[in-house]
């Protein structure tokens, strides 16, 4: 698998956080997963019964959602310690379906894989962006389906990190760069924009590490004395308390139909 530097620096960044997710299978994140997934499937993208294609998985967020109903789910990401949390959260659910796999989208060739799913799904990644990385996943699946930023994200205590490192503090691109993407391939898609706030609370020691993958990706010094003396003051119990508010942008659509 060829990585670049920038992709060295993606993985790194995924690897750090790795650690700080929630379980994918934790009550309240399942609850919210669902009510995507619930959404993702009134656009007309079903996966019960279906051999489904997660692309940069994660921490299995989507796929051991999916899997009870699916047939089988394939997940692919960068980083492996993403899939190795994946790996286990999926061993300890009892889910004999689902498949890791350590892979650069870019690049995707997958020789041990056969066949078409009947899904693909990416969320919250950048992988699938271009209209290169949009014609490959048509390649893959029957069905396609992006759910990303779209142009929201509030979190004072980021904000604040951010500007102390001389950073503006906004949503990523996501899913207006996939939006612009699918027109200028002409493809015809359902579209839903929705809000989620979520929270999380952690030791100081934790916050900073996050705080450090989100500077350095930037490709800016991190500055861990002033960082951490900023949440000191924020937060004098040592546990920082952070709220997040986006608004994603969900897409479902199919590729040029093949011929036989």
């Amino acid at each position: 698998m060829r990585t670049d530097a920038k992709d060295a620096g993606a993985r790194l960044f995924w690897d750090r956080k790795a650690e700080g997710y929630p379980s994918p299978l934790a009550p309240a994140t399942l609850k919210a997963t669902r009510g995507t997934l619930s959404l993702m499937r009134r656009l007309g993208a079903e996966w019960r019964g279906r051999d489904v294609l997660d692309i940069g998985c994660g921490t299995g967020l989507f796929a051991l959602a999916m899997a009870p109903a699916a047939r089988r789910v394939v997940g692919t990401d960068l980083s492996p310690r993403m899939l190795a949390r994946m790996r286990a959260e999926s061993a300890a659910a009892g889910l004999r379906n689902v498949e890791a796999l350590r892979a650069d989208w870019k690049n995707f060739s997958a020789a041990g894989l056969k066949g078409r799913f009947g899904l693909a799904v990416a969320s919250m990644t950048s992988a699938v962006g271009t209209p290169a990385g949009i014609r490959r996943m048509e390649a893959w699946a029957e069905r396609c389906a992006y759910v990303g930023w779209y142009g929201v994200r509030k979190n004072p205590v980021m904000e604040a990190v951010f500007r102390l490192h001389d950073l503006p503090y906004r949503s990523p691109e996501g899913a207006a760069r996939v939006e612009r993407s699918l027109k200028a391939l002409g493809r015809r898609f359902r579209k839903r924009v929705f809000s989620e706030v979520w929270s999380r609370e952690e030791p100081l020691e934790k916050a900073l590490r996050e705080a450090k993958a989100h500077i350095e990706i930037n490709g800016v010094g991190f500055r861990e004395k002033e960082t951490g003396e900023l949440l000191e003051k924020l937060f004098p119990g040592g546990i920082v308390r952070q709220r997040t508010e986006a608004r994603k942008a969900l897409f479902v659509w199919s590729g040029p139909k093949r011929r036989p």
